[in-house]
């Protein structure tokens, strides 16, 4: 009877053991994992069992998997995934004030209804802003989710999602509901803590979700008619799927929206103030900097300025060019010769369409 006592506290010992370390590797969210040529969902399955987070991948993202890992990031996993499966991920952080409303967001995010009309409409709107994010401010999204220092006085929770939202691997998503005036000041605060006192002033609860997602945002808009879909006139669309029940067709529309020049100058005047509200001091001194160095622009000669221009964009190039090198080196490292050549064969195949017709 003793002997059994023992051996059943050794094994609820052992049991206990392995639970917190399990509970402790989710916590650090690590991932342990060796896998060939696995289908990209099956290998996130095996990674939310691991991590205790949500992964939601976007039905039109694909892929076979090499992977093999031992006690990495999620984050630096997810960049091999993305790389691998040529698409995107980002930690989405919703807004929302019921269970409901967290169902919708998930079938938005996976690609299976609109959302524009299923109350999540700042989930297509922010998408877009990031991923068409014009030039100077607008790029000098971060490489991480760091520590947040804001200053936001009196905006609405859109203006405040879409300052929090210029963090490159971030974005918070408000439920088209959530109507609120926001005061934020943080110092060197984590990412969460932003979250849940917009949330709270919002009088809304929030949760993380990773989502891996086309690397070109694609918009869910609205199932229609097949004759409908077959119009002329319907020129933004990409892709058009039947749905075999109703006969309707799930229309796959680019975000590519037609705004006079007054309302891009406002979105590029809102987009500034946004990444001020969230900047670090050297981020505004910089700022200062471009825009000291813009009106001195237009103050030059024409053809003074035409050559300062050309010496701007060749420069401009050339830092591309620098950061493409490193994508490669990294898909390099990170991808299988097949996948490799996949790739390229893709790329081949792009370039080509877009070739004039002789």
């Amino acid at each position: 009877m003793k002997r059994n006592r023992v051996i059943g506290g050794l094994v609820f010992a052992g049991a206990l053991i392995w639970v917190g370390y399990r509970a402790y590797l989710a916590h650090a969210k690590l991932v342990t994992l060796n896998v060939r040529n696995m289908d990209i969902h099956r290998v996130v399955s095996k990674i939310e069992w691991q991590t205790w987070e949500r992964v939601i991948v976007n039905k039109n993202v694909g892929g076979l998997i090499t992977l093999n890992v031992h006690k990495v990031p999620l984050d630096e996993v997810l960049d091999i995934l993305a790389l691998q499966s040529g698409s995107r991920w980002t930690a989405l952080y919703p807004i929302y004030r019921a269970n409901a409303a967290e169902g919708k967001f998930e079938k938005v995010v996976h690609g299976d209804v609109p959302a524009a009309e299923n109350g999540w409409s700042n989930f297509d709107k922010l998408s877009t802003a990031r991923w068409g994010a014009m030039g100077g401010f607008g790029n000098t999204l971060r490489a991480a989710n760091k520590l947040v220092s804001a200053q936001i006085d009196g905006k609405d929770v859109n203006f405040t999602a879409l300052a929090l939202s210029r963090f490159s691997k971030a974005m918070v998503v408000p439920e088209d509901s959530a109507i609120a005036t926001i005061n934020l000041k943080l110092e060197q605060a984590s990412f969460e803590k932003a979250v849940s006192n917009v949330a709270r002033q919002a009088r809304r609860t929030w949760k993380r979700i990773y989502t891996i997602q086309p690397q070109r945002p694609v918009v869910v808009a609205a199932k229609q008619n097949p004759a409908a879909a077959t119009d002329p006139a319907n020129t933004n669309k990409v892709a058009v799927k039947k749905e075999p029940k109703t006969n309707e067709v799930l229309v796959m529309k680019q975000p590519l929206p037609d705004v006079s020049p007054e309302e891009q100058q406002q979105q590029q005047q809102r987009q500034f103030e946004a990444f001020m509200a969230t900047a670090t001091p050297e981020e505004r001194q910089k700022a200062q900097e471009q825009i000291a160095a813009a009106e001195q622009l237009r103050s030059l000669p024409e053809a003074q300025r035409q050559q300062r221009v050309q010496e701007m964009a060749a420069q401009a190039k050339q830092s591309s060019q620098a950061g493409l090198e490193d994508r490669i080196q990294q898909r390099l490292k990170d991808g299988t010769v097949d996948q490799r050549l996949a790739h390229d064969r893709e790329v081949l195949k792009r370039q080509q369409q877009r070739a004039p017709k002789q």
